[in-house]
């Protein structure tokens, strides 16, 4: 199997478990008492960049894997 299915394999549902997770973090508002007490939902925002950024490295790195893949077929010939 090569490099790219495996990865598909692997990322498709690490994708779809932070596409579904953000929501429910986002909802979920964590009361805190006292003085201290503030809305947490801003924080979804970073955690869905945070998802991003990590989507974006793994394209990368996937991208690279490629490159890399392609140079050493064509170094073999």
């Amino acid at each position: 199997m090569s490099l790219s299915k495996r990865l598909l394999r692997w990322a498709l549902p690490v994708l779809l478990f932070v596409l579904v997770a953000a929501p429910l973090v986002a909802q979920e508002g964590m009361p805190v008492g006292g003085a201290a007490s503030q809305n947490l939902r801003a924080y979804r925002f970073v955690f869905i960049a945070y998802a991003l950024a990590w989507i974006f490295v793994f394209g990368w790195v996937v991208s690279v894997g490629r490159r890399l893949a392609r140079l050493e077929r064509r170094l073999r010939e």
